[in-house]
């Protein structure tokens, strides 16, 4: 069963489970660079209530 292949892709079932990894892996390092990237930006440009304090406190170690 190993080689039959997955309608209508054409992988085997091995070989889409090994491409699923892949973009499951993707997700993740996309949305964690997203974090990331979301966090610098609301230090530099603070939005709502709070940001301006937590812009002080995290800014001077971005400098």
């Amino acid at each position: 069963m190993a080689d039959a292949k997955v309608y209508p892709s054409g992988l085997t079932e091995a070989e889409a489970l090994e491409l699923h990894g892949y973009v499951i892996n993707g997700t993740r390092t996309f949305g964690a660079i997203a974090i990331v990237a979301h966090v610098l930006v609301f230090a530099a440009h603070p939005w709502g209530k709070g940001g301006a304090v937590l812009a002080q406190s995290v800014l001077p170690f971005l400098s």
